[in-house]
């Protein structure tokens, strides 16, 4: 039956018998036969002949649009079963997109799971943009605190954690041990964020404070405000456990209170990860161990 709606097709589209058998590449009387046996089907005249040529029916018309449909629906399932055979191939490597901090604050789940499924491979990347790493396959999974959300993407908590103020070891604030929110307008130097969603809090929560994210240096990169933190280039505000990583490095950091800010840290991945058993093994693994 499809080999008979392919033949239909390609007439419809060249106009004539003689041009459709010619790129189907068979012969005239069996594509001539193919119709009768779809006409016999269907139960009614597909074409009408005149001169060279042949002209689609009434009948024919309705069956062409539905014969399109069908066609395309062929198209997507092949599709869709040669990506379920890859993502079944490579079952036992999972990909996962973080952040170098956020990767050190895990290492001891990532090692967990590990032990428990030591026959999936672990595989780190940087994170770009994480919908388009997942949607395009070069990442299996994502673990992100900024995510906006996508009708083919899940999120799923995984922890919220404090952050606070990082100042270089000579700071005017370093003997602090914290300071709230407020005092933050206080600042005579440049505050540099990195989290999108805390820029937007402090936008609506103070107008000084914005002015003091205003610095000619930004990005996003805590590796890099590391940095400009270290040369003076202004403050930071990190995750409190970002000091593991960087303590000997002439780093102060101080606890901000009233009120404490936090991030969300989520668990992202495609809704439709066409059965891939590791990354069900890696969902599962993190919800009950949460």
């Amino acid at each position: 039956m499809f080999r008979q709606l392919e033949c239909f097709i390609q007439i419809c589209k060249e106009g004539s018998f003689t041009k459709a058998a010619e790129v189907l590449m068979v012969s005239q009387p069996t594509l001539s036969q193919q119709i009768r046996y779809l006409e016999a089907e269907v139960e009614t005249p597909l074409f009408e002949r005149f001169g060279r040529g042949v002209k689609i029916t009434a009948d024919g018309e309705i069956l062409y649009e539905k014969a399109l449909s069908v066609m395309r629906l062929i198209d997507e399932s092949k599709k869709e079963t040669r990506e379920l055979r890859s993502a079944l191939a490579r079952t036992t490597k999972l990909t996962i997109g973080i952040s170098p901090m956020d990767f050190f604050c895990l290492i001891p789940r990532f090692s967990n799971f590990h032990e428990q499924y030591p026959d999936i491979k672990l595989k780190f990347t940087s994170v770009e943009n994480i919908a388009q790493q997942l949607l395009n396959g070069s990442i299996d999974i994502g673990i992100t605190d900024n995510h906006d959300p996508h009708k083919e993407i899940h999120m799923m908590h995984l922890y919220k954690e404090e952050q606070a103020l990082f100042v270089y070891a000579d700071h005017p604030w370093a003997g602090r041990s914290f300071v709230s929110l407020q005092d933050l307008e206080q600042l005579e130097t440049s505050l540099l964020v990195g989290d999108i969603q805390l820029i937007e809090y402090f936008h609506s929560f103070s107008s000084k404070i914005s002015k003091s994210l205003q610095s000619v240096f930004e990005s996003t990169s805590t590796e890099i405000l590391l940095s400009m933190v270290l040369q003076k280039m202004g403050v930071a505000i990190f995750p409190v456990s970002s000091f593991d990583h960087v303590s000997g490095r002439q780093l102060k950091m101080i606890r901000l209170v009233d009120p404490t800010p936090v991030r969300e840290m989520k668990l992202v991945y495609k809704k439709r990860h066409y059965g891939n058993a590791s990354v069900q093994k890696w969902i599962d693994y993190f919800f009950l161990n949460q």
